[in-house]
């Protein structure tokens, strides 16, 4: 697992060029979708989850999901074209449960409409180091310690 200024990025995941969203392979050409720990630390916790339905097909860079997030409703976006294959629907009534585990709770499954574009534009590995260094100084993360708001403090 890699870990940045003390936050962690599973190695197992693929992430988004933001460091917003991680990719799990699924396993049958789908993806597990979920925030990672970096992104609620910018945001804030999770309040509501409400994706978009079953069978939907979203281009790339569209919201698969909308989330509330300290007053705020936020698009979470897919960098590739997909259709929404499968909703964690218990996250629909306890959304808070991705703020204390965010890697162990995905909230869609996605099927990339090309998955060899899909894994293309998702980082891993050692891009992922580069970019969180990138992100965390404009942010002036110093510590994800120091930066965060304690998960689960809803």
């Amino acid at each position: 697992m890699a870990e940045i200024r003390g936050c962690e990025f599973p190695d197992d995941l693929m992430y988004d060029a933001e460091l917003n969203v991680w990719f799990r392979d699924s396993g049958g050409g789908q993806f597990e979708a979920g925030l990672t720990a970096f992104g609620l630390a910018l945001v804030g916790d999770l309040y509501m989850f409400n994706p978009r339905p079953v069978g939907r097909e979203i281009e790339a860079t569209k919201a698969f999901a909308l989330v509330e997030v300290a007053k705020t409703v936020l698009s979470v976006r897919t960098p590739f074209a997909c259709v929404v294959a499968e909703i964690n629907t218990p996250l629909e009534i306890t959304p808070f449960k991705v703020n204390r585990s965010p890697y162990l709770n995905w909230l869609v499954r996605l099927e990339p409409e090309d998955s060899v574009q899909a894994r293309s534009v998702l980082l891993s590995g050692a891009a992922v180091a580069v970019r969180a260094h990138e992100l965390m100084d404009l942010h002036a993360m110093v510590s994800f310690a120091d930066f965060q708001r304690p998960l689960g403090s809803s």
